[in-house]
């Protein structure tokens, strides 16, 4: 009895040892994502759009374009691209900025005149004021009486020093020119480079039933993220489209800049909408007198956003790669916390790339299935 119960001991202690070194192994990764995010987040960008964008260099190499020309095509329309789309909407996104400092006073009045609250705030602030001058008339009396001499000193006044708006948006533009040269020098060498690291992984694995797991896999993550996340960003250009005109037919200033924000802010499930749609909720406010002309910029993008989330969405994407909403909301959460912005866009890529890894690898079914909606 006693030799077959220290065996289940020492297996129960190796195994309780396996599972903290593989959490302590994990906590240490995604230290080193967060610590390492400037160097980090770039390759990640650059790893998912070699995998949108390797079958169009594969489909120009077999019209007898080499796969270096193929990448710098690729890499060029993108940076033209983004090019393009900073020179029509830097003018009307850097006089918001300005506006900025205004905006809250001008929702302040609108709100306060739409709901009629200025004057009970008027007489709420008369009544505060009588109540203090009341309070500093009996302090004085009390003093006159005692004979005392209390010498009062005149409160210090502290004023805290903010950075410029402009400067804080230099600094993000900075940070991100940065990252964005850093993300397309990697992405064209991944396109260049072809199937490179593929060929490299099968000579590594010494079976050939390894070898044929691993082409499985990398051609699956390929066709899944690359389906996903073109599909998706055809629906997301519809969308913006859609809120462009909706601005344009409402008279709304700058039509093409709040459609360009709500197709970028899809991408991120959920929480985009809601960005999205509490700018809009601002935009309305500050364009029109009206309440009911206001409320209808965010209450048509709010009919917009649900047509597209429960009926094109799932029609076109299918339920194949549905994922779990719990799941998502905290993929968001938590990406967005490691990376910011950039990491809630690249939530539900890494989500999809992790959904295939677990279906296609049999030790990750588990996970793959919590994954799944």
């Amino acid at each position: 009895m006693g030799e077959p119960y220290e065996e289940f001991k020492a297996s129960k202690i190796v195994g309780n040892g396996s599972w903290a070194i593989t959490g302590l192994f994990i906590l240490g990764a995604l230290t080193l994502l967060y610590l390492a995010r400037d160097m980090v987040l770039p390759v990640v960008v650059a790893l998912i759009l070699a995998l949108v964008f390797l079958p169009f260099v594969r489909a120009m190499k077999k019209i007898f374009i080499p796969a270096p020309f193929g990448a710098a095509i690729v890499v060029l329309a993108l940076l033209s691209l983004f090019l393009f789309g900073t020179y029509l909407l830097a003018e009307p996104a850097s006089s918001w900025l300005h506006r900025a400092p205004q905006v809250l006073n001008e929702i302040n009045r609108k709100v306060y005149r739409i709901t009629g609250s200025v004057k009970e705030v008027a007489t709420a602030t008369a009544q505060v004021q009588e109540m203090t001058i009341q309070m500093t008339s009996g302090d004085d009396k009390n003093e006159n009486n005692t004979g005392g001499n209390v010498i009062k000193e005149k409160p210090q006044e502290v004023t805290m020093q903010t950075p410029p708006l402009a400067g804080v948006v230099f600094n993000y533009v900075k940070e991100f020119a940065v990252t964005a040269i850093s993300m397309l020098v990697l992405l064209y060498f991944l396109l260049a480079s072809g199937d490179m690291f593929l060929r490299k992984t099968i000579a590594a694995t010494p079976r050939f039933s390894d070898k044929m797991r691993a082409i499985n896999i990398a051609q699956q993550v390929e066709a899944d993220v690359s389906t996903y996340l073109l599909t998706v960003t055809m629906i997301n250009v519809i969308l913006g489209s859609a809120v462009s005109l909706l601005m344009y037919l409402l008279g709304v200033p700058n039509p093409l800049l709040w459609g360009v924000m709500a197709g970028i802010f899809n991408f991120i499930p959920y929480f985009g909408g809601i960005v999205s749609f509490s700018i809009l909720a601002i935009v309305g406010l500050l364009t029109f007198d009206e309440l009911w002309r206001a409320l209808s910029l965010p209450g048509t993008f709010l009919i917009l956003t649900v047509v597209e989330g429960y009926l094109i969405t799932p029609l076109i994407v299918g339920r194949r790669m549905n994922l779990n909403p719990v799941v998502i909301v905290f993929a968001v959460l938590f990406w967005g916390w490691m990376w910011g912005v950039p990491g809630a866009l690249l939530a539900v890529p890494i989500l999809v790339m992790l959904k295939v890894l677990s279906d296609r690898v049999e030790s990750l079914n588990v996970f793959g299935e919590f994954l799944g909606s």
